[in-house]
């Protein structure tokens, strides 16, 4: 499950709103892909709390998830 926890509107991408996101998700698994959450586009910046371990995630320009404490790299559609 993601929940959005704060948001920062950005642009207009056609006719869904650009976001920089604060989310809160359950496992790592949950954390959306680029087009994946609630009709937003998240933007690069966007962070990420995994409730499970207590891990944050930074959302990258290329659609990819890097763990903050370990730099693993995480891509929710592979």
């Amino acid at each position: 499950m993601i929940t959005i926890l704060k948001e920062r509107f950005m642009s207009f991408n056609g006719e869904r709103s650009l976001v920089v996101a604060e989310l809160a998700v359950d496992a790592k698994t949950d954390l959306p892909d680029e087009n994946g959450v609630d009709g937003r586009v998240i933007s690069q910046g966007t962070l990420a709390w995994e409730i499970g371990t207590g891990d944050i995630y930074g959302f990258r320009s290329d659609g990819k998830w890097v763990n903050q404490c370990t730099g693993e790299v995480y891509a929710p559609d592979e």
